[in-house]
């Protein structure tokens, strides 16, 4: 089994000049929303609303298909992080039509099949989260990444979400990481038998 090294001196990703040019030339911003299917509006509202507490600042009722430009009738509602971005959830009046829209058809999504991940402050406060989620019955999994730690659940819609922070490592492992990506991509594409780089990966997937 073959080695990666990171390089942690002399680069230019411990440079905060280089690392802000590097964002600076990218022409795409911050996520404006994730849209995904909700096989119940109010039952999702009550989830980010209530239990999350994300504002719901807008819904759109929609009369025309922008896909078949054909009439139809569904709603578009977002729900408000904290950097102004959304998370959005579309529902039909039809609820076959939901359910046929739906990439999971509402079941539980593998988490390396599609999941979102959401940034919190502080482990106390993905703790926090945990708790709430917990009382409310929702099912929930720590997981010690080695530069975040998160906890993850699944919403009513079956989409799985992650909320994560950034931990002491992040900075120093991100910039590290920024040093060969490229280079660990291709040696990952090219061998069958490459080690971990993360060498500071905690547990996995604990309950509590």
């Amino acid at each position: 089994m073959t080695s990666l090294t990171q390089t942690t001196i002399d680069s230019p990703a411990d440079n905060p000049d280089v690392l802000a040019a590097r964002r600076r030339t990218n022409r795409i911003g911050k996520l404006h929303h994730h849209a995904f299917m909700a096989r119940d509006l109010e039952e999702t509202r009550h989830f980010y609303e209530d239990l999350l507490g994300l504002p719901l600042v807008g819904t759109w009722v929609e009369r025309v298909n922008p896909t078949t430009n054909q009439p139809d009738n569904y709603a578009h509602a977002f729900f408000e992080l904290s950097d102004g971005s959304c998370l959005a959830f579309f529902q039909f009046k039809d609820l076959e039509a939901s359910l046929g829209h739906s990439v999971n058809k509402f079941t539980p999504i593998s988490p390396f099949g599609h999941h979102i991940a959401l940034t919190v402050e502080g482990k106390d406060t993905v703790q926090d989260f945990k708790s709430k989620l917990d009382a409310e019955g929702v099912e929930t999994f720590l997981t010690d990444h080695g530069y975040c730690y998160s906890v993850y659940f699944y919403d009513p819609n079956g989409l799985q979400v992650e909320l994560t922070t950034l931990v002491e490592p992040t900075t120093e492992m991100m910039r590290a990481a920024a040093t060969n990506a490229h280079t660990v991509m291709e040696r990952w594409r090219a061998e069958d038998e490459v080690e971990s780089n993360n060498t500071r990966r905690g547990t996995g997937w604990m309950k509590s």
